[in-house]
């Protein structure tokens, strides 16, 4: 199972991170980069056997796919953001984690707007028909 190997490149990287930080903890913020890396590696066949799973459901329930990309582009930059802004908090840079995290809530309302503004015209579409 991958996710046995996923928590061993976490514990081999976190002791490595640890490790390196005594002497150059400048040093230990690119090896957690490295693991983080090496593992989302390691997670994007499954990411992309549940987007298929997903996409696939959708097709058949007959909603419109605009919404299922939607979706998964607000999930996608949520983890990114989220992801980001853990690095950076690992680095000791909380304010500049801070502003990642603004930034992707505010890309998340972007991608989001044209979805909430369809949705109040079908609303009041149907409360001016009655």
């Amino acid at each position: 199972m991958d996710i046995f190997k996923i928590i061993g490149i976490g514990i081999v990287g976190g002791v490595l991170s640890i490790t390196v930080k005594q002497y150059k903890k400048e040093y230990a913020v690119l090896v957690g980069l490295a693991v983080v890396t090496v593992i989302l590696f390691f997670t994007l066949d499954t990411i992309a056997g549940a987007i298929e799973e997903i996409s696939v459901i959708t097709e058949k329930s007959g909603v419109d796919t605009r919404y299922f990309v939607a979706v998964m582009k607000v999930v996608g930059v949520a983890y990114l953001t989220q992801f980001g802004a853990e690095i950076l908090r690992d680095g000791g840079e909380n304010a500049i984690a801070l502003k990642v995290e603004l930034a992707g809530k505010v890309y998340i309302l972007g991608l989001t707007l044209p979805i909430v503004t369809e949705f109040l015209e079908v609303c009041v579409n149907a409360l001016s028909a009655v």
